[in-house]
């Protein structure tokens, strides 16, 4: 999925230090999958901080990222229940000497400003659980986060979204360094039996999604497709 992050300025490094701790989900870098949330976002901190109002785009496939990364901790809420409402307050009134949540990534609904006004009611005893849990599930319009927890979360979410020219340009060094160790090729004549090759052709072309492939499964590729 396509996920965004609104701004007031563009940057490439991430510092999670950086980012508050006392969010719906705790420290991390926040995005959403609705576009015109993050741009709302965007003109918001512009506004208030000045710069120039930016939206950055990821790709993010977490079920993918599930499968690839196993001992990942992710935690997704489907709904507004309890357990959201819950894990929520924790992270928006927790102190200073009580630990942080353990997930890696964090998935679910906004808390917005009304529901905050609810949260602090319950903490107070003002209101019971139920009537809590009710105030929280009406809103006018969807709300989505994610949010990346972690330094190895950021580093899946940063590696994923690479240009693609740097994901080729390292698909083809390591294509090249594996004739070089197989068939004593010299450098030069590893790039270029890599260059001249079909492989070469179907990765340069994005639309074949051939550099999303492991470089083992491409170098295969090659040499069931070249005489070496």
């Amino acid at each position: 999925m396509k996920i965004y992050h609104g701004t007031n300025i563009e940057f490439g490094a991430i510092d999670l230090n950086l980012c508050p701790p006392d969010r719906d989900f705790g420290q991390g870098f926040y995005c959403t999958n609705i576009k015109n949330h993050a741009k709302e976002r965007a003109k918001e901190k512009t506004k208030n901080e000045g710069g120039k109002s930016t939206v950055l785009e990821y790709d993010f496939d977490i079920e993918t990222i599930k499968q690839q990364n196993p001992d990942l901790k992710i935690k997704q809420f489907p709904e507004i229940n309890e357990e959201w409402a819950r894990f929520v307050m924790f992270n928006r009134l927790r102190k200073a000497d009580e630990q942080p949540h353990e997930y890696d990534i964090v998935e679910g609904a906004v808390a917005n400003d009304k529901m905050f006004r609810q949260f602090r009611r319950f903490a107070n005893n003002e209101i019971d659980l139920n009537k809590f849990i009710n105030s929280l599930k009406y809103t006018k319009e969807p709300t989505h986060q994610i949010v990346f927890c972690t330094e190895k979360a950021l580093d899946i979410l940063l590696v994923q979204n690479e240009p693609i020219r740097y994901k080729i340009e390292e698909l083809v060094t390591n294509l090249a360094v594996e004739l070089i160790k197989d068939y004593n090729f010299s450098t030069a004549e590893a790039m270029k039996a890599v260059y001249d090759s079909d492989i070469f052709t179907q990765l340069a072309d994005e639309t074949t999604k051939l550099y999303k492939k492991d470089w083992n499964e491409i170098y295969k590729l090659l040499l069931n497709g070249k005489n070496i």
